[in-house]
């Protein structure tokens, strides 16, 4: 498995670690009232494991097991590396600002909290068209 590969998937680990975690501390404020943040994270809390886990997993997966590029002499069989280091951190940059700002924006609704919401999607709105671009030549009939 590349080592860029292996971040994807170990990364995806963390966020279906933490998704899980935000979701029990959810569950427990609903009886302790812990904190008023945690009880607007719940979509929040899904976005962790719907994008974070299952979406970086296929990714991470996908980057390693899909035909390899047919090019002689290609140093790099699996795409470019820039591109797949530029999918992981806008996604996982929006990942995180979303887990910041989200919350807090529906607390106050604040317009500034809903300018980063917005970028946190534009940034995983770029991982995926960036994976689109990594892998769309990979995707090809059986040899």
């Amino acid at each position: 498995m590349p080592p860029l590969a292996r971040l994807y998937v170990r990364t995806a680990f963390v966020y279906l670690i933490g998704g899980f975690l935000l979701l029990a501390l959810i569950a427990l404020d609903d009886w302790l009232r812990i904190s008023r943040w945690l009880g607007v994270a719940t979509i929040t809390q899904l976005h962790l494991l719907m994008v974070g886990w299952i979406t970086q997993l296929a990714i991470g997966v996908a980057y390693w097991m899909f035909p390899r590029l047919l090019k002689k002499n290609n140093p790099n069989p699996h795409g470019s590396d820039a591109l797949a280091w530029a999918v992981y951190i806008c996604l996982n940059a929006g990942l995180v600002l979303r887990l910041a700002a989200e919350p807090f924006f529906r607390m106050t609704g604040q317009s500034w909290l809903a300018a980063l919401v917005a970028l946190s999607g534009v940034l995983q709105a770029a991982a995926a068209v960036g994976f689109g671009l990594l892998i769309w030549a990979r995707i090809r009939p059986q040899e």
